[in-house]
């Protein structure tokens, strides 16, 4: 058979491509190849930075830069650091990241506060957030570094470690820790006075209206459902009485605050020992609340 008439036929079963159309599929394929990288970037990128359901150690190596504040810091930058520490752990659902999701708002709202001049002294305002946050984000660098955080820091990566353990006791047992124990000592640190207890009392406020906002975060990032006790903690509004006379009374958001502004009164004082027993007392006393609430199942 003519070697042409053989090829004719082979065009005519299996297709002929001009040098042109290789050109233009191979083309195609580039493109294709190039819009599956971008669509799985961003897969790549969570895969690398996690590790099952934890922080990979290339994330943690990220993180700890951004714990590591200078004295330049502002309330923007702080802002930034919590807000791209809570996202690396939101991620990969790491539970040590349920305190930077709540905490990413409220500082959202204190800033707001101050634009808008809702604070009276907005450079006290100011001093606070970033020497509160630096509090929170020394602790956690020593915990992402195997260090020694404080005992109530500890406490709450101990717990947030602990499958058995409710989420919703290590978030709120966090933020018992940053108000208990950081926030007493960061107000004396930036020369806190009397002149300053409305404006503290006001920041108190701000920080119960966004709560319905991070118990969504907590929700969505975490699967944890913290609506009631957190509800009951910030509004004090205890359902049902279904958490126990007890809770109401130790478990209160504004009896915290209370003894936090007294004890920044004690530590000016002189009085530093008998501040840090009234907070070694608090922080373990409503741990031991938590922890019934915790083992009768009441919370999740």
């Amino acid at each position: 058979m003519n070697i042409f008439v053989l090829l004719f036929l082979l065009c005519v079963f299996f297709g002929c491509s001009t040098p042109q159309q290789h050109e233009q599929k191979s083309e195609a394929n580039s493109q294709d190849v190039e819009v599956y990288l971008q669509q799985t970037a961003g897969y790549q990128e969570i895969e690398h930075r996690c590790d099952g359901g934890l922080i990979s150690s290339e994330a943690a190596e990220e993180m700890l830069l951004l714990t590591d504040v200078s004295g330049e810091e502002d309330i923007y930058s702080t802002y930034n650091r919590i807000d791209q520490i809570a996202s690396l752990f939101e991620a990969c659902s790491d539970p040590w990241g349920m305190f930077p999701t709540t905490y990413r708002h409220i500082t959202n709202r204190i800033i707001q506060a101050i634009e808008r001049g809702e604070i009276e002294d907005g450079d006290w305002a100011r001093r606070i957030v970033v020497d509160f946050a630096s509090r929170y984000l020394a602790n956690l660098e020593q915990a992402l570094l195997g260090g020694e955080p404080s005992y109530a820091w500890g406490h709450y990566y101990y717990l947030a470690d602990n499958a058995d353990v409710s989420r919703t006791r290590a978030v709120v047992i966090a933020m018992v820790a940053h108000l208990t124990l950081d926030l007493p000592y960061s107000l004396t640190a930036i020369d806190t006075t009397e002149d300053h207890k409305d404006d503290y009392f006001v920041l108190g406020e701000l920080m119960i209206e966004i709560t319905p906002d991070f118990i969504e975060d907590l929700r969505y990032y975490y699967n944890t459902d913290a609506e009631d006790l957190l509800n009951g903690f910030f509004f004090g509004d205890w359902i049902d009485g279904s958490f126990g006379q007890d809770t109401t009374v130790t478990l209160s958001y504004q009896t915290i605050r209370t003894k936090s502004w007294n004890n920044r009164w004690l530590i000016e004082g002189g009085w530093t020992w008998v501040a840090n027993t009234e907070i070694y007392t608090a922080f373990w006393t409503i741990d031991g609340v938590l922890a019934a609430l915790d083992a009768s199942e009441v919370i999740e």
